[in-house]
């Protein structure tokens, strides 16, 4: 019984250490206040992309050092960043994606905050090379996860994507998940986490394709 006992005190200190470490960067959560923005809640409410694009510049702010802010690619859409929209009686509250940001930040050579404290430390990202084996968004060989394809496409172009990838030998499952006027999210699974074919496969179809933390993104 005693033993049992110190294995579960064991267990609640390991629970209460990831749980810290897991903590979510507050700085990711943004309210775009309908008052502030001189438009009315209910507006924001039915234009959650919109409300993306408001909170984005207040991210840049927070994330990057003034002196890098030029640096910041013109036409950035807000909407591959957003995780969550909370409307509430102000407005709505933007939450980012992290991984996402942090990807993006370091797929675009922009210094960033690395977190957010008093007195933050500013990631200088590593210089641009062309050798693929040190391309810093290349983690670990993926089997699965988000597909995004960031291009306008009409219906019957989609659907014909749709029925070419998911017909491939390789590919197990494609699951689309969200649609949007000029991009959409796709769940994919691989046979196998040799995916190097795939960026064969969208180089052939005149778009380049990219790893981030959670998949893939073509553009």
């Amino acid at each position: 019984m005693h033993l049992k006992m110190r294995l579960w005190v064991l267990l609640i200190l390991i629970f209460i250490q990831q749980s810290a470490f897991a903590k979510p960067d507050a700085r990711m959560q943004i309210d775009v206040v309908a008052q502030k923005q001189g438009v009315k809640v209910r507006w924001l409410h039915a234009n959650i992309q919109k409300a993306a694009t408001l909170a984005l510049p207040e991210l840049w702010s927070r994330m990057i050092p003034q002196h890098a802010m030029d640096q910041i690619p013109k036409h950035v859409k807000a909407i591959r960043f957003l995780q969550k929209a909370v409307p509430n009686d102000l407005g709505v509250r933007i939450i980012f994606n992290e991984k996402r940001v942090l990807s993006y930040l370091k797929h675009n050579n922009i210094p960033y905050y690395a977190e957010q404290s008093d007195d933050p430390v500013i990631n200088e990202a590593p210089p641009v090379t062309d050798n693929l084996d040190h391309f810093p968004l290349i983690q670990e060989p993926l089997s699965a996860g988000l597909l995004t394809i960031e291009r306008h496409e009409s219906l019957p172009e989609q659907i014909l994507f749709e029925d070419y990838l998911s017909h491939d030998p390789r590919v197990l499952s494609l699951m689309l998940k969200q649609v949007n006027s000029d991009q959409q999210q796709y769940q994919l699974q691989l046979k196998s986490s040799d995916a190097q074919w795939l960026t064969a496969w969208f180089s052939r179809r005149g778009m380049t394709l990219t790893q981030s933390f959670d998949g893939w993104v073509a553009r």
